[in-house]
């Protein structure tokens, strides 16, 4: 897999930042757009058929975390939903028009996702808001505990506390997940990868409660 080049990284940590790939052609970006897009939909919208198409043709699989980073860059504002402006826009910015350049662009993807720290950082808050139902507040812990998982498995899966985590969830909690706590069990999980024990553990610090219950729930289990 191909290192991401400095310059990828910065246009991630500064979206504004242009592509540093070269000249780009729209429409070609628009002519792969038209592809995809089903005869159904309407002219400037990927349906979830069409978008599925697509991810298909990249070699992207629903179980490939990297369909995260690559819908916030489209401008997804809703899982499997595309417009033509945010697809046209986001190949733009990072330069490439045909599916043989998207695909190479998806491998800087997730090369910059593996190895940048902030940028992970920003499509795991992102995904909040992309995932849960329009019109809702939370995420239902269903499907909270499915994009925990494809997040944060392979980064923090070898501390136990993400399965933990779950675990209480689904026995003690049982409730939809609000923003602030889906933000904070990020904070925590990078912390607990260095303190696994929760020795450090601050009763008294920012986190929800929820988190403190947690704490808790897994003391309790290791004495």
């Amino acid at each position: 897999m191909p290192m991401a080049s400095s310059s990828f990284n910065s246009y991630y940590q500064n979206p504004s930042t242009p592509s540093a790939s070269g000249p780009t052609n729209q429409n070609a970006i628009n002519s792969v757009f038209d592809q995809f897009r089903q005869p159904s939909d309407p002219l400037d919208e990927f349906s979830i058929d069409a978008t599925m198409a697509y991810f298909d043709a990249l070699g992207l699989q629903l179980d490939d975390v990297t369909l995260v980073p690559l819908s916030k860059v489209l401008g997804s504002e809703s899982m499997g939903e595309i417009s033509r402006k945010g697809f046209t826009d986001g190949w733009m910015q990072l330069g490439a028009d045909s599916l043989p350049k998207m695909q190479e662009k998806l491998q800087e993807l997730r090369q910059s996702l593996d190895t940048n720290e902030e940028y992970f950082k920003e499509v795991y808050k992102w995904a909040f808001g992309w995932a849960k139902p329009a019109g809702s507040k939370a995420l239902p812990l269903d499907s909270a505990t499915e994009w925990w998982r494809l997040l944060l498995q392979s980064r923090f899966g070898d501390n136990g506390h993400l399965e933990r985590w779950l675990e209480f969830l689904n026995e003690k909690w049982k409730k939809s997940i609000p923003k602030d706590t889906w933000n904070m069990f990020y904070e925590f999980i990078l912390s607990a990868k260095a303190d696994p024990t929760l020795t450090g553990y601050d009763e008294n610090g920012s986190y929800p409660s929820i988190i403190d219950a947690y704490v808790d729930y897994y003391r309790n289990l290791e004495q």
